[in-house]
This record gives structure tokens, sequence and C-alpha cells, in this order.
């Protein structure tokens, strides 16, 4: 069996075994992470060595040449995909998305120092960072004067040991490819929703339409428009060439097809000229020529179309975050996707997630496309090869035309060509898009971690029936009565909230039934008024309040309470048409007509709000929900926990959570006790850092805050749990 059909059959024994099992193969993720490192590691070597030779290898006379000739073809057929990455990005439907709180939220946004990425003042550096353009740059340089270097033949052929020494070793690596595909592909399959599925549809879609546009369109009529090849010469040289690349998902084993394929047409070329006229201005013109088996090589170190052209999955990740990339974010994006493309997507796509500030989960999903992608890129990689090869040889032949009238032909027919694909993809991803079920469906359907204790939810605020005994403390009273009454308020996303199922869920309704549990008691929960909360703490209406309350300074001297068990991060929830408008301190600052609503958040902090904004009015809400509902329409935002504002944006996905710059503010959570009782205090503060030491806190946070284990709906479907019923 071929190494592609070993590669094949991993894919679809992965793809079964993740179908299988479920969610029991997310743990095969390892071994699909250690293949990747693996690939990468010798990524960056080849790329210095692989440089460096096959530029070293042309005379000054041609590496001069090559660089106008070979620079300007390269910047045409560059600049088309990058166009072309733009035009794919925006035929993706309009949809929205919240999503749960990351820590990449208090995280600073990633500086772009041009200097350290672009210029290698340490190549030692820059490989260890991963800093590919700035490693290009230096290798290309660097083979640029080999070439003008007298002994340089001492040099090159240990260059070429080398560089086939590292293939040797990415060709081992290479022979692992099926374990690793297979275990990449049963932790995706085993792991990934089905809404996911298709959302990364509209990639592989994108992608593909995109690569036969350039490939079968933009590319081959290029040539057509600017040499006096044909069509059918084009693609008499590409087609077989683009089969075997796309059938082994290796460009690198087409090159000596590729050579021999233009050579022979050449050839034909050059006898069909001789039969007519003498050849001697032919030889003439090709004296300078550099060898077409010198041509491929050189074109083959740089970045084909098809590996520009996964600079796509940026864009499509950020779309598939509910949150697009604006216009003003693409010259970066594209520029440092160029440059970084050089060491191929595997580098490139980290790098320009990082770039975005995209979570690094989004790889996984990238490689989850990686067969199928890359093989169409390979295919498409090879119209590159032959691009360049052809117009490079055409201008060295001084066959090269360039006609205004030809290009504008060349220009309208790729135009045309494109409007109508990308129009039909756009209107039929809209299409597959109505069978994709947004994330609130999740947070809306969200349960508890552990089987509830017996509890019942009263919506109304009284008094314990059975008051407190002369000399008796809460805790006594709670075994007592067998019951604990624990103060709520559903306004707490995702602390506190009701589920679609009418059940009261959250982060600390699910550490009230771990309490409850843990003292063998029931519990009553009970609604509780915010704005009575002190009052109410004092008529013995709760024995303790556990509902995402915010210490504040007043609360801190009305009621006895905790230390704080959770910080959370300030932040602020505003329309995402307006989410660039306060990504800084400074941004807030210079808006004229901002209005701040707030709730729970002590004077003294919101005095100093008024001193850092004072062109922005700030006006208290009595709940989360006003405005969310709308009911405060002339609001620009409203400050709220991060963690909790995450939580809201699921289920209104038109809203996004931001931290400006030079805003860090952490608000504690913690939990009040009913009547001042300094015993229940002391044991609940011993209970809490109980749960924090043995993980259920944290637990409970991935849940709740992160999403990470977030699935109110039945697992991930397996053959192995709903078909056969071998497991719970």
């Amino acid at each position: 069996m071929s190494l592609s059909a070993q590669i094949l059959a991993g894919l679809a024994a992965g793809i079964g075994c993740g179908l299988f099992l479920g969610d029991y193969c997310a743990s095969l993720s390892f071994v699909g992470t250690a293949f990747v490192g693996l690939l990468q590691m010798t990524v960056l070597p080849y790329l210095v060595v692989s440089l460096v030779s096959n530029l070293g290898k042309l005379s000054s006379g041609q590496s001069r040449r090559l660089s106008l000739v070979g620079g300007a073809v390269l910047a045409i057929l560059w600049g088309t995909t990058l166009f072309t990455v733009f035009a794919l990005a925006h035929t993706f439907p309009a949809w929205k998305a919240g999503s749960f709180f990351s820590t990449a939220f208090t995280e600073p946004p990633a500086t772009f120092d041009i200097l350290s990425v672009f210029i290698p003042a340490n190549l030692f550096d820059a490989l260890a960072k991963n800093h590919v353009p700035a490693v290009v740059l230096l290798s290309i340089f660097l083979g640029l004067a080999l070439a003008s270097i007298s002994r340089r033949d001492l040099l090159i052929p240990q260059l070429d040991v080398l560089a086939a020494a590292l293939v040797k070793v990415n060709g081992m690596v290479v022979r692992l490819a099926p374990l690793g595909v297979f275990a990449m592909a049963a932790s995706a399959a085993g792991t990934i929703s089905p809404d996911e599925l298709v959302r990364l549809q509209a990639y592989l879609i994108a992608y593909t339409c995109g690569a036969l546009l350039l490939g079968f369109v933009v590319l081959p009529l290029l040539v057509t428009c600017c040499t006096d090849l044909t069509y059918r010469e084009v693609l008499s040289v590409s087609k077989d060439a683009m089969m075997t690349a796309f059938a082994t998902g290796k460009l690198v084993v087409v090159l000596p097809l590729l050579i021999e394929q233009t050579e022979q047409l050449f050839a034909r070329r050059a006898a069909a000229a001789a039969a007519s006229k003498s050849g001697a201005g032919e030889e003439q013109n090709a004296a300078g020529v550099p060898a077409i088996d010198v041509l491929y090589p050189v074109a083959y170190a740089f970045p084909h179309v098809g590996k520009l052209l996964t600079i796509l999955f940026v864009p499509f990740a950020a779309w598939f975050l509910g949150n697009a990339l604006a216009w003003s974010e693409y010259p970066l994006l594209l520029s440092a996707g160029l440059f970084s493309s050089f060491g191929g997507p595997t580098l490139s796509v980290p790098f320009l997630l990082d770039l975005t500030h995209l979570p690094h989960d989004m790889f996984q999903l990238f490689l989850l496309s990686g067969v199928y992608g890359g093989r169409i890129g390979d295919a498409l990689g090879v119209m590159h090869l032959v691009t360049f090869t052809l117009l490079a040889t055409c201008a060295f032949l001084g066959q090269l035309r360039i006609e205004p009238r030809q290009l504008a032909q060349w220009a309208v027919a790729s135009t045309l060509c494109g409007i109508a694909l990308l129009t039909g993809l756009r209107l039929g991803l809209s299409q597959t898009l109505r069978f994709v079920e947004g994330k609130e469906e999740i947070i809306a359907h969200m349960q508890l971690l552990e089987e509830p204790v017996p509890h019942t939810v009263s919506r109304e605020t009284t008094p314990n029936p059975d008051p407190l005994a002369p000399g008796e403390s809460l805790l006594e009273r709670i075994h007592r009565r067998g019951k604990i009454r624990v103060g709520y308020n559903e306004d707490k996303l995702p602390f506190a909230y009701f589920n679609t199922h009418g059940e009261l869920v959250g982060f600390d309704i699910n550490m009230a039934h771990a309490l409850a549990r843990d003292l063998g008691v029931e519990i009553e929960f009970v609604r509780f008024d915010r704005l009575r909360l002190a009052e109410q703490l004092n008529d013995d209406c709760f024995d303790v309040v556990m509902s995402g309350l915010t210490g504040t300074l007043e609360r801190s001297q009305a009621m006895q309470h905790t230390s704080p068990y959770l910080d959370l991060n300030l932040g602020l929830v505003l329309p995402d048409y307006r989410v660039r408008e306060a990504r800084s301190l400074e941004k807030l600052r210079a808006m004229s007509d901002a209005k701040i609503g707030f709730i729970d958040l002590s004077r003294g902090f919101t005095r100093r709000l008024r001193a850092a904004l004072p062109r922005a009015e700030f006006v208290e809400l009595d709940s989360y929900q006003q405005y969310f509902d709308g009911e405060w329409l002339d609001l620009t935002a409203l400050l709220i926990s991060a963690e909790s504002g995450s939580a809201f944006t699921l289920l209104y996905p038109e809203f996004e959570v931001v931290i400006p710059t030079g805003v860090s503010v952490s608000l504690p959570l913690f939990y009040a006790v009913g009547k001042r009782d300094a015993a229940m205090n002391d044991f609940l503060e011993h209970w809490v850092e109980l749960r924090k030491k043995d993980g259920t806190t944290r637990e409970y946070y991935d849940h709740w805050v992160l999403g990470k284990s977030a699935n109110g709906r039945p697992r991930r479907w397996s053959v192995i749990r709903d078909v056969l019923h071998w497991v719970p």
C-alpha cells in the first residue's frame, strides 16, 4: 500500500474510531500534537538550506535578472492570491455568536514588532521563536550573495547533502503520517459537534472554490495573455503533475515530471520555429536563460499560491467564532501571512492566529481540514510552479508580451468568473448555515455537573419558618432542620440562572448543591432582592447567599461574608459594531456620547470611573437583563464582569465583551452569611478552601465559566454509547 493510501486509510479509520468511541477518543489529540511537532522540527532548517543552495547555484547575471523577472512574476501571483483570499473571506454569510469567557480576554494584546519579525538581528533567536519572515529574508540575501562568490562550489554540495539529510528525516516522520492522521481524525471526529462540522464545511468549500478559480482560470489565462502559449499547452504541462500531487499529497515529488514536461514543450516550440526560420536569433536570446531544472527548484523554495490560500482559514476562524475581521485588519493579516507562508501552514496558521488574537484551539480545527485542503493546495501549487516557470522562461527568451488590451481581457474574464463563483458560494453557504444550531442553545440547556440534592425553589422572599432557638447557631439549625436556605438571584449568568427547563443552575448553584451534599441536608433556594439584601439577611431569610455576589465596601459593612472565592475581571459589553471604539481606555475617553450602565459597584469605585472618564455618563440599572432586553437603548455599554458578560453574549450574540487596555480591575465574589453568624462564616471559609484544594472549584469554573465541558444536550453521539449501549 502506498503512503498516500495508508494516510487515507488512517483518516478513514480515525473517523470511524471517533464515531464509534465518541469523546473517549479525546485523549488521542496528544498523539496528533506530537506528530505535528515532529513535522515542524525540520521545516525551518530545510528552508534555510534550500533557499541558500538553490539561489547560490545561479550565476551573478542570472541572479540579478531572475530577481527582477521572478520577483515581478511572484508579486503578480501573490497579489492575485491575496486579493482572492480577501474576496473569499467576504463570502461567509453574516452570522454572529457569542463565546464563553476565555483567559485570552485578560492577556494584553500581542504587539507586532516588525523589526524583530522581519529583520533577522539574531538568526538563532529568530529560529527559536519561529520568526519565519526573518529567517527567509536572511536566507534570500545569503543565497544571492553566494551566487556571486567564485568558490561557492565548495559549499553548495555540502548544503545539498544537508538538505538531503533533512528531507530524509522529514521522510522518516512522514512515515508516521498514517498514525498521526488517525489520532487527529479520531480525536476530532469523537469530539467535534455537528454544527462545527457544518461551519468547517464553509472553509473547505470556499478554499476549493478559490483553488478552482486560481488553478483553472486566473493563472493559466495569465500565461496565455502574456505569452504565445495556448491554454491547452499550459494544461498539457500541468495536468499530470496536478493529479499526481493531489494523489500523493506531496508537491516535491512532481518536480522531475514538471521539468520534463516543460522542456518537451519548449523543445517542440523551438523545433517548430526552426522549421520556419533560422534559429540563430533564438540561440542568442536563450544564452542567458537559466535551465528549467533550476527555475523549478527556485520557485519551489518560495510560497506557492496553494499555501497563501490557507490564509483564508484565519478570517474563517474569526467568522467561526462569531466576530468577523474588520477591513482594517486585512492589510496586516495578508502581509504577515505572505511572509509566514514561507514556513508552511503548520507554522503560518498558529502565527496568524496569535497575530489576530484568536484562540490556539482553532489550529486543531485547521488540522482536521489539512488532509483534503493540503492536497488541493499541492495541486494548485503545481499550477503556480508552471505559471512562474513559463512566464520567467518566456521573459528570458524575449517572448513575453505585455499588452494592455490582453491584460484587460484577462482581468475582465477573471473578474467575471470570480463574481459568478463568489456569488454562488455566498448563496450556498447562507443556505448551509440555516442548519447550524446557535451557541445560545448550549448555555440555555446546561445542567448541573452532579445529581442535585433534593431542593425547592421559591421566587418569594420570606423569613425562615423555623426561627433560631436561643443560643443556636445557623449551622446547628441547618442540621436540626435537615435543610439549608440559600439566597439566589437569577440575573447572574453563569453563576445563577434558570435554564430552558426551568431549572435553577449555574456555578454557585452547583456549589450550593455540593455544600448541601457535604452537610447531608436538603436545599431551600429563596430569591433575594439585590437592593434589600442586607435587610433580608438580618431578617433571617437565608442561611447563606450563593449567587455571584460581588464584593463592595457597602456590603462589607452591612453583612458578614467569606473571603473572595473567585476574582472576576471587569469589562464592558456593547454592540459588536462598537467594540473597536472601546478597545482601550484612551478610546473610551475620546467618546463624547458615552453612556455606561452599571450594577453592583461600590460608590468609591464609581467615583474613580467618573474621574477616569469625565466625558462619560454613568447610569445604575436594576438588572443586567434590562440592558440586553433593550430597555436602555441609549446606553453605549454595560459595565459587567467579563465572565458574566461572555455568558450573556451567548444568548445575545449581537453583543460582545471587551476588556479595554489600560483597565485592570478585579471584582471579588463572596458568600454572604445570615445573622452575622461568625461560626457559620468560619465553616464556609474552611469549606471553600477545601473545595479549592480538591479541584471542585476548578471543575465548576471550567464548566460554567470557560465552557470546556459545556454541553447541556446529550453527550457527543457515538456507536458505543447510543447504538450498542455498552457505556452510560
